[in-house]
């Protein structure tokens, strides 16, 4: 089982080098990891995750995932769009402005990379900027 849990996308049946067979144990090596049914390429497919694995149905159901920042245990939090949050070194928080080590961030469309400096900070500013979306696996960040 790879280390981010047995329902990543490395074990999807939508990932096109599994060739829709969940938990391939043959997939298509030549093929780099992709999303089918949202069109995306997926760069760390052991740590990516969406409710599609469980549901198995073609449309996408939620976001897609990434693994966060450990925080007693890894904690899912939302792709921007189609953009995976990314580790970083260090920088300035974009909620609280305090200093950023080994945190999240997330690609600009101009400048530096927007970092934060822990999943909720990330999460808050997801919301914002998807009112309407919900991120369910995301629930027990907000808890803490």
């Amino acid at each position: 089982m790879p280390n981010g849990g047995p329902d990543n996308c490395s074990t999807c049946g939508f990932n096109r080098c599994n060739r829709g067979v969940w938990r391939n144990p043959a997939p298509d090596e030549s093929q780099p990891p992709f999303c089918e049914i949202r069109g995306v390429p997926i760069f760390n497919d052991h740590w990516t995750y969406c409710q599609n694995w469980h549901t198995r149905t073609p449309a996408p159901v939620g976001p897609i995932y990434a693994s966060g920042m450990y925080d007693q245990s890894y904690r899912r939090i939302p792709w921007h769009g189609a953009v995976a949050p990314e580790p970083i070194g260090s920088g300035i928080c974009n909620e609280c402005s305090g200093p950023v080590h080994d945190g999240l961030s997330i690609p600009a469309m101009e400048g530096a990379p927007l970092a934060f400096c822990c999943n909720l900070h990330y999460l808050q500013w997801w919301k914002r900027q998807h009112p309407d979306e919900d991120a369910p696996w995301s629930e027990s960040i907000w808890e803490r």
